[in-house]
């Protein structure tokens, strides 16, 4: 019924029994996206920090050995004669023999066996034929025979080995699997800025698809 020739309309206006040509379907909503599986990633990190775990150790002993034997000189007789494994001798990671004394009384002797007789907490002495003391990439210990830059030396010989097994190591996991792990980050880490993430991640990288030295033969313990 028309009253005052004024059509009938409902509440929106629009004349009732009159279809309306132009109004828009309703808008869908966006369909949720799907949840990242980050089952991988999570694995690859507990890994990681299993790893960074497992070296803790032998990244503090290594520290400690390398302060007690540092210095230019005649080096502490008392660190080569009992900082090695469970207390005995510090011993050549390329040939497994105690490091050997030169000079004065005990010229020839290996440290440990002149600490047997003499040990003076503050003994120095010139080492037979040389000494190298590294740490490795992972942070470890090796100790050396030998003069850097004298091919037949145990430090060369070994300097050589290493060289040559981390040009067999492929170290790049993959733009994919970086992403994946990286993407984890981000779930897993909301607070940290985008550069600590990428820190995180290299350090991943380094410790777990890196060359690996491994851990040399000197160590806090046997057990370790």
């Amino acid at each position: 019924m028309y009253q005052l020739g004024m059509p009938c309309v409902d509440a929106r206006l629009h004349e009732i029994g009159v279809e309306e040509k132009d109004a828009k379907p309703p808008r869908a909503k966006p369909e949720p996206k799907e949840a990242r599986d980050h089952t991988e990633a999570r694995e690859i990190y507990q890994a990681y920090l299993q790893k960074v775990q497992e070296l803790e150790a032998h990244q503090v002993y290594a520290e400690q050995v390398a302060r007690a034997t540092a210095g230019r000189g005649q080096t502490p007789v008392r660190p080569l004669a009992t900082m090695g494994t469970d207390g005995g001798p510090l011993l050549c990671d390329h040939c497994g023999k105690p490091i050997v004394l030169e000079g004065g009384q005990f010229h020839g002797k290996t440290a440990d066996e002149a600490w047997r007789v003499n040990s003076s907490p503050n003994w120095t002495s010139w080492i037979l034929g040389g000494l190298v003391v590294e740490i490795q990439v992972n942070g470890t210990l090796r100790i050396y025979h030998g003069y850097p830059g004298r091919t037949n030396h145990c430090c060369n010989v070994a300097s050589r080995e290493r060289a040559k097994a981390c040009a067999e190591v492929k170290s790049n996991p993959g733009a994919e699997k970086q992403s994946m792990i990286l993407a984890f980050l981000e779930h897993e880490f909301p607070d940290m800025t985008r550069n600590e993430r990428l820190g995180l991640l290299s350090k991943i990288l380094g410790t777990l698809y890196s060359y690996d030295p491994g851990i040399g033969i000197n160590r806090p313990s046997r057990g370790s």
